[in-house]
C-alpha cells in the first residue's frame, strides 16, 4: 500500500473544515496531495455556498479522479475525516441565508462592455432586459469593428451566435444579425483568420463535439467545415498556431472535473487536413482560479499571454493574463495581471482585444420589472428546491 500520502484541503488537514473554510472565505477548495512531504499534485474547484454537501460531493469526486491520477486509492490518503462543529455549520448557514438573499432579489444580466486601448472606463452596450448578450469576439475590416456574441433569450435559455457592426460613436451595435441557431446551446464564437478566410470555433459542448465553421460571405454566412475533437464534453475551445503545429486549448468535463476546473490541450499539424490528438494524458492546468480560456490569446512584446476565467470564487468571476513559458515537454505558465469586473458590474468572463480596441462582457444587476420578475419568480423556486436538498448526507 503506498505509504506517507497526504492531503491537505484549503489550509488544513481536515476535510470538512476546508471545505467549510473555502465556503465561507473565497469560494475555493484546494486540494494539496503530498508524499513524503513534497508536493505531487493540486488541483481545485469552486465551492457552492448553498449547499455544503453539494461541495462535498463535489470534493469526494476530485479526490478519487487526483487518485485515480497518482495511482493510489482514497483510504491511502491521510486527512482528518471528523465532522463540523455546530458552530461551523451555524456559520454557513448565515452566509447560505445572505447568499439566497441576493439570489433571489438582485436579476443580473451579461452585456458587451468596450474600451480603446488608451482609455481606462468602460463602455456598456446595454440590450433588452429580455437577453444577455456576452462572449464577445471583434474582428476589424474595412475600417470597421465587427462583433460576435453570444445571444440568449431568458424565456428560452439557449445561446444563438450572432454578428455586428459596433457604433462607437453612438455607443451601440447595429446591422446585427443571428449567423448561427442550431437546435442545441451555442457561445464562445471565437473567429479568426486563416489563409484569407475566416473561420470560427464556438463552444457547442452540448453537441459532445468541438466543431469548426467557414465564413463564405463575411461576416454574416457561415457553414459547418468539419467537427475537430468528436465525443468530448468541451467548452470555450481556443486555437493557437505556431510555426510548427496547431493547438486547441480547451476545458474538458469528466467525473471529477467541472468545466472550470481544469486546462487540456489538443495538437495537430495542419488545421484542415490532420487528427486533433491530446497533447497531455492529463489537463495541464488544474486550477479553478486560471484554467477555463476567457478570449483569444495575446502576443504583446513578445510574449504569448493565455486570457483565461478566475471562476474561484463565482462562475464568470474575473479574468486573469497568463503568460506562456512553454507549450510541450512540460507546459508552463506564470501569472501576469487579474482583471476584475469594475462600474459596479458582478462578473467579466471574456476579454479580447484587435486593432486599438479591447472588448469584453460584464455581469450586472438590473432592476426593471420584467427582470425582476422573471429573476425573482425563477430563482424562488430553484431555492425552494436547494433548500429541500440542503445538507443531505452522503449516501456511500
Amino acid at each position: 500500500m503506498p505509504a506517507n500520502y497526504t492531503l491537505t484541503v484549503s489550509g488544513c488537514h481536515s476535510l470538512l473544515k476546508g471545505v467549510h473554510k473555502a465556503a465561507v472565505s473565497d469560494g475555493c477548495v484546494r486540494l494539496i496531495f503530498s508524499k513524503n512531504g513534497q508536493i505531487v499534485k493540486q488541483a481545485s474547484l469552486a465551492a457552492d455556498r448553498t449547499s455544503i454537501s453539494r461541495t462535498l460531493d463535489m470534493t469526494y469526486e476530485k479526490i478519487h479522479l487526483m487518485c485515480n491520477r497518482l495511482g493510489i486509492r482514497e483510504s491511502n490518503l491521510e486527512y482528518d475525516r471528523s465532522p463540523l462543529s455546530k458552530p461551523a455549520k451555524l456559520s454557513f448557514n448565515l452566509l447560505f441565508i445572505k447568499k439566497l438573499l441576493f439570489e433571489i432579489f438582485v436579476p443580473i444580466q451579461w452585456v458587451i462592455v468596450y474600451k480603446k486601448t488608451h482609455e481606462k472606463k468602460w463602455r456598456k452596450i446595454i440590450p433588452d432586459s429580455k437577453i444577455f448578450q456576452a462572449d464577445p469576439f471583434v474582428i476589424f475590416k474595412d475600417d470597421k469593428y465587427y462583433v460576435f456574441y453570444e445571444e440568449l433569450k431568458f424565456e428560452e435559455y439557449r445561446g444563438y451566435l450572432c454578428v455586428a457592426e459596433l457604433d462607437i460613436e453612438k455607443n451601440r451595435l447595429i446591422n446585427d444579425k443571428i449567423i448561427l441557431d442550431l437546435d442545441y446551446h451555442l457561445s464562445f464564437p471565437n473567429v479568426f483568420l486563416e489563409n484569407g478566410t475566416y473561420y470560427m470555433i464556438p463552444e457547442s459542448e452540448a453537441n459532445n463535439s468541438v466543431d469548426l465553421f467557414e465564413c463564405t460571405a463575411f461576416p454574416y454566412v457561415w457553414q459547418k467545415k468539419q467537427t475537430l475533437i468528436e465525443n468530448i464534453k468541451a467548452v470555450d475551445t481556443i486555437p493557437l498556431k505556431t510555426k510548427d503545429a496547431w493547438y486547441l486549448f480547451t476545458s474538458e468535463k469528466v467525473k471529477g472535473a467541472d468545466f472550470n476546473d481544469e486546462l487540456s490541450i489538443y495538437k495537430s499539424s495542419d488545421l484542415l487536413n490532420s487528427p486533433f490528438q491530446k497533447l497531455y494524458d492529463e489537463p495541464v492546468v488544474c486550477d479553478v482560479t486560471k484554467a477555463r480560456m476567457g478570449g483569444h490569446f495575446i502576443q504583446k512584446n513578445e510574449e504569448l499571454i493565455r486570457v483565461s476565467q478566475d471562476c474561484g470564487k463565482r462562475y464568470g468571476h474575473q479574468i486573469k493574463l497568463n503568460k506562456i513559458i512553454q507549450i510541450e515537454k512540460d507546459y508552463q505558465e506564470e501569472a501576469l495581471e487579474t482583471l476584475a469586473p469594475v462600474q459596479g458590474a458582478l462578473g467579466l468572463h471574456t476579454y479580447n482585444q484587435t486593432h486599438d480596441l479591447i472588448i469584453a462582457d460584464m455581469e450586472i444587476a438590473r432592476f426593471d420589472w420584467y427582470s425582476l420578475k422573471r429573476f425573482v419568480g425563477a430563482n424562488l423556486r430553484r431555492i425552494f428546491e436547494i433548500i429541500l436538498s440542503k445538507n443531505n448526507p452522503r449516501k456511500d
